[in-house]
């Protein structure tokens, strides 16, 4: 079952914004002062959808400034990152990070990754998890702040928000990649936002999620309203679900490679399969990666797999980095960092310890889960190939895609 279906988050579902009790809609679906506003159809998107409701007076206030709290929580409740769902609870579990210097001969060493914000313990964000979701998600990172003190009840500005969203989007990497670059923006005040923001304004920005203002000002320290924070959360989404869901029959094609056999790759089983999510973007299709991974597991036990005590499917185990938005798989000597590596927004990856083609897309983020591209429409192949490039057959709309368990060089005894 897919990870973001099975969401324990039901018991919060009537939680709001604010700590304290929601205000229903009027009958027509909105709340009297939001009839006629701008952002009216994208605030009744949001509140049909549950992640957006108004106040105990049945008001909406689109033009209240929104908390850096309330923002988090929004868009943490409409990537379905919320407390105590699967996905957040395998960020907790296997969240990892990199420390510089600590290895042999300072090479940086893998540890588990425990952030933490100084002025939060008491606040209704982290009574409720939604901290905890935010931090292990990489939807909030520590360093971002001074002092480590997130300031929860400070209106959050416009720069953040473009960070947030894209972190949402899984392209930290693209932003992360312009930092010190001469980046000029599409805004007439370009020149002074400061140079570490540009890169995810300009991400955000081309996304469509973030727009300047009538006079072509960004204002990045400006606070955002409540209107613009749904109506950009609600842009960020249309973006993120693209494609979703396509009708695509999909058949996984078990790959066992041996270097030590005559044989080096052979194909041993192939079965229908419905349990990998699916989007088609640009004709690309992309599947979630954890989603591989079990499916992988699954066949390597059919199969009378592991092959020997370090090729076990029950005790491989893919790490998440959420700073750097990383997927990483422990290998058979027990390595987190130089065996399966993926990274959301890069097309470069290492595939059972050796770098690989790069993909023909960067790598997407589907509610917090990396979905990498296994098929290229505009460069269409029959026949399924190693290291996820799947095989399209038009006629019966199959998708054939390659499952590969590599044994390893040294056997273990």
């Amino acid at each position: 079952m897919k990870l973001w279906k099975k969401l324990t988050s039901l018991l919060l579902a009537a939680a709001m914004m604010v700590p304290f009790a929601a205000a229903a809609p009027s009958e027509e679906g909105s709340f009297p002062d939001v009839d006629g506003h701008w952002a009216q159809a994208e605030i009744e998107q949001a509140v049909a959808a549950g992640w957006v409701d108004g106040y105990p007076d049945g008001r909406f206030q689109p033009e209240k400034s929104i908390t850096r709290a309330e923002f988090v929580k929004m868009i943490l409740d409409a990537t379905h990152l919320t407390p105590g769902c699967e996905t957040v609870n395998w960020m907790v579990e296997h969240a990892k990070i990199q420390v510089k210097g600590t290895g042999p001969w300072g090479i940086p060493n893998t540890v588990d990754y425990e952030p933490n914000l100084n002025d939060m313990d008491t606040h209704w964000l982290t009574t409720q998890g939604w901290t905890e979701a935010a931090l292990y998600s990489g939807m909030v990172v520590p360093s971002d702040y001074n002092n480590g003190n997130f300031r929860p009840e400070k209106p959050i500005a416009r720069y953040e928000i473009a960070l947030m969203v894209t972190r949402a989007l899984g392209q930290v990497y693209e932003a992360k990649a312009e930092e010190g670059l001469d980046i000029t923006l599409p805004f007439t005040d370009s020149e002074t936002t400061l140079s570490w923001m540009k890169g995810y304004i300009r991400v955000a920005s081309e996304a469509g999620v973030v727009k300047g203002y009538p006079d072509g000002s960004f204002q990045p320290n400006e606070a955002s309203t409540r209107a613009e924070a749904v109506v950009m959360v609600q842009r960020m989404l249309d973006v993120m679900e693209e494609g979703l869901d396509p009708d695509i029959h999909v058949v996984a094609q078990y790959h066992i490679r041996d270097p030590l056999s005559d044989e080096k790759d052979r194909i041993v089983q192939e079965k229908a399969t419905d349990a990998i999510q699916l989007q088609v973007v640009d004709d690309v299709v992309y599947a979630s990666l954890l989603d591989l991974y079990q499916v992988r597991a699954e066949m390597m036990r059919d199969n009378n797999e592991p092959y020997d005590i370090y090729n076990d499917p029950d005790k491989q185990t893919p790490f998440w980095w959420p700073v750097e938005q990383r997927i990483g798989y422990e290998n058979w000597l027990g390595q987190t960092d130089m065996w399966d590596r993926y990274q959301m927004g890069d097309t470069e990856y290492t595939m059972m310890g050796s770098p690989e083609d790069d993909f023909c897309a960067p790598v997407r983020a589907l509610y917090g889960q990396a979905m990498i591209p296994i098929y290229d429409g505009n460069h269409p192949n029959s026949e399924a190939k190693l290291y996820w490039q799947s095989g399209w057959n038009a006629e019966t709309q199959t998708l054939t895609i390659p499952v590969v368990n590599e044994h390893p060089y040294l056997v273990g005894s």
